[in-house]
């Protein structure tokens, strides 16, 4: 699935299939689900010779249920045996499994070390050999790098040497500068080798270093998860049922909460019991119920455990707002539960999430994020201390709008982008701020409203004016509003920016011929083609419209000098031949090359090609050898799909020949 595509160029179909592979990838990941089906891992020892691998995954730890990722070896205790660094995708992101079997082998350790002159001081591609007494084939060890995925195993070369091993000597192939001998090396020791010194040096080491506890503690674990998003986060404006937006003038709790769900019920009552801790903290508590039921029977039950609170129905459309937000942040696709609550300021700026039973004090003391420094707000968020060697991120609304898209819904989509982009506190760098006006400018010209997505696009262009992807979409939207002036001065300055991008000149060719304009096409095709001379496919392209616009000695130029350059762009080829044996112009034809094409293209496919067959059969008509013409006709009818556009051709070829006329293109001028 991490493969690149393996078809030719230009095979969209299995493109397609690599795309939807990693959209499964990906969705994995975001689901939380585990890429192995939740199978534990799996370790087999090598049993000897004739006899099978046992499983002993359970008998030394091994079998535990992370999605392991990569595998790097390491001596970490300096024991004489490998110990293993293990990273997974789920949590833990990385294991020490440490080997702490009891061995009579012996082993050896080399560290490797390059004269810098000769050879690079990392020793990669270095051979080594280990010859013990009474052993005719050596141990061999070679220096790699890269050795695992998402790993590197450790530098040291390790060699197990088994029982009573005695060493004659180490043999160092060094990557292109021969070799070096060192003898008097005995086992049982970890050593430095280094180039042109006739001696090892013994490693300065401590015996089974200790893992030591972490500076910071680890946070308690606690019933509510606490989200805090970075600064400039905007909340969405949240219809409600019965079609009232809700309107947030003061620092605010949005609070999702069902009748049935008894974590609800306990906040709930530890609210009501608070509410005047709320009201001096001038935190408005606002209840959304997500139940099927009626806006009065969710008040009663509210009055019944004495809540000073009233609620409104959350309809689909604030589920769906919510869901998507909190989605955006904690990037994961599991619905939202409840109860969840949302903290945003009188701004409309998101403070906090709580999901879970979130305490009145925390929510007084994360009222502070309103004005805070985003430095700390990070810092808040994180459940560890540490040292940042980043700027905190911008805001951006952009992934709250991808999932509404996701789900299906523009206009929430456009309205919160929309909303976002207004704040006065959102934050961010003129490349961010030029992208969210870019993704809104994209809905709306997809939502066919192009009047309303060029200012977006005019703003965006703005602040990065060279922006390709911004360019095509305002030449677009200006062309479905008829300005086709407008339109073709943007990509005119987009092709001066980016002359090789061929999207640019796909769009303006497009654009062209909606505006009825062949002349400006065919110009179009001519630039793509001079200011990609090694893309033998956009000549090829030019080559059939000069010849549609009837210049035949032009196209015959350029397919001469698509073959000149990429001679094995055989469709150029099999053109020439068409051109020279069925132009309508006398003056143009070229009867025996057009033979000598045809065959030469029928040898190289073994005649297994029925549209090189095909200009055979032309140029053999076209030399008046129509008995010739007719046969292969016969047989390429024979084979072809019915009713196909290829077999309409041979059909119509055949009348001509078994009349001994010679094949005209009408089409070409």
């Amino acid at each position: 699935m991490s493969q690149s595509p393996t078809g030719p160029q230009g095979d969209n179909l299995g493109l397609q299939s690599y795309r939807q592979g990693w959209r499964a990838l990906n969705r994995l990941l975001h689901e939380n689900k585990s890429f192995s089906g939740n199978e534990t891992n799996n370790a087999f020892l090598n049993c000897g010779k004739n006899t099978p691998f046992a499983d002993v995954s359970s008998t030394i730890g091994w079998d535990f249920s992370d999605d392991a990722r990569a595998i790097g070896l390491i001596d970490y205790d300096h024991d004489g045996d490998l110990d293993l660094f293990v990273t997974n995708r789920t949590a833990p992101r990385i294991r020490l499994l440490q080997n702490n079997l009891r061995s009579e082998s012996n082993f050896l350790s080399l560290h490797l070390t390059g004269a810098a002159k000769t050879t690079p001081r990392d020793a990669i591609g270095a051979r080594v050999e280990v010859h013990l007494e009474k052993q005719l084939i050596p141990h061999l060890r070679t220096l790699h790098a890269g050795q695992s995925f998402l790993a590197q195993s450790s530098r040291w070369l390790h060699f197990g040497l088994g029982k009573d091993a005695v060493i004659e000597k180490v043999v160092v192939h060094w990557p292109g500068s021969g070799s070096q001998t060192f003898t008097s090396i005995k086992a049982n020791q970890q050593l430095h080798l280094t180039q042109g010194k006739a001696t090892a040096t013994p490693r300065k080491t401590r015996r089974n270093p200790a893992l030591t506890a972490a500076p910071h503690p680890i946070p308690e674990k606690s019933s509510v998860a606490r989200i805090i998003p970075p600064a400039g986060h905007t909340f969405p404006n949240i219809p409600t049922a019965n079609g009232e937006p809700l309107s947030i003038s003061e620092t605010t709790l949005i609070a999702l909460w069902s009748r049935t769900c008894p974590h609800c019920q306990q906040e709930l009552q530890s609210w009501a019991t608070k509410a005047a801790q709320f009201k001096t903290s001038n935190i408005k508590l606002a209840l959304l119920c997500t139940d099927q039921e009626h806006n009065d029977q969710a008040n009663a039950y509210l009055k019944s455990i004495n809540s000073p609170f009233s609620t409104r129905m959350a309809g689909p459309e604030a589920v769906e707002l919510l869901d998507a937000l909190h989605a955006s942040i904690i990037d994961l696709w599991i619905p939202i539960p409840v109860p969840t609550s949302f903290l945003v300021s009188k701004e409309g700026q998101l403070l906090a999430i709580y999901r879970g039973n979130a305490s009145i004090e925390q929510i007084i003391d994360d009222k502070k994020f309103a004005t805070a420094h985003p430095l700390k707000r990070r810092s808040a968020g994180t459940p560890f201390a540490g040292r940042w060697t980043s700027k905190p991120a911008p805001s951006s609304p952009q992934r709250t709008a991808q999932q509404l898209l996701q789900r299906a819904q523009p206009s929430l989509a456009i309205d919160y982008l929309r909303s976002a982009l207004t704040k006065p506190f959102f934050q961010s760098d003129k490349f961010t701020q030029s992208d969210n006006l870019l993704l809104l400018g994209q809905i709306l010209g997809q939502q066919g409203r192009p009047t309303e997505a060029i200012p977006q696009l005019e703003a965006a262009r703005e602040l990065i004016p060279k922006d390709i992807r911004v360019l095509r979409l305002l030449a677009t939207a200006h062309a479905e509003t008829g300005k086709f002036s407008k339109s073709f001065a943007i990509l005119n300055n987009a092709i001066s920016y980016h002359p090789q991008n061929l999207d640019i000149y796909d769009d303006a060719i497009d654009i062209a011929r909606k505006a009825n304009d062949p002349t400006r096409a065919f110009d179009y095709k001519k630039q793509s083609a001079d200011n990609n001379p090694r893309n033998p496919n956009l000549r090829y392209r030019l080559t059939l419209s000069q010849l549609e616009q009837g210049q035949p000695l032009e196209a015959i130029a350029n397919c001469k000098t698509i073959l000149g350059t990429s001679p094995k762009f055989l469709e150029a080829a099999n053109l020439l031949s068409r051109i020279f044996s069925t132009h309508s112009r006398e003056r143009v034809r070229s009867p025996q090359e057009s033979l000598a094409l045809a065959s030469r293209l029928c040898l190289i496919s073994k005649n297994r090609n029925a549209s090189y067959l095909l200009s055979l059969a032309y140029a053999q008509a076209n030399l008046k050898n129509f008995e010739e013409a007719t046969k292969k006709l016969k047989l390429l009818t024979a084979v072809a799909p019915p009713d196909s556009k290829f077999t309409k051709e041979v059909e119509a070829a055949l009348v001509k020949t078994k009349a001994s006329q010679p094949i005209r293109n009408i089409l070409w001028k």
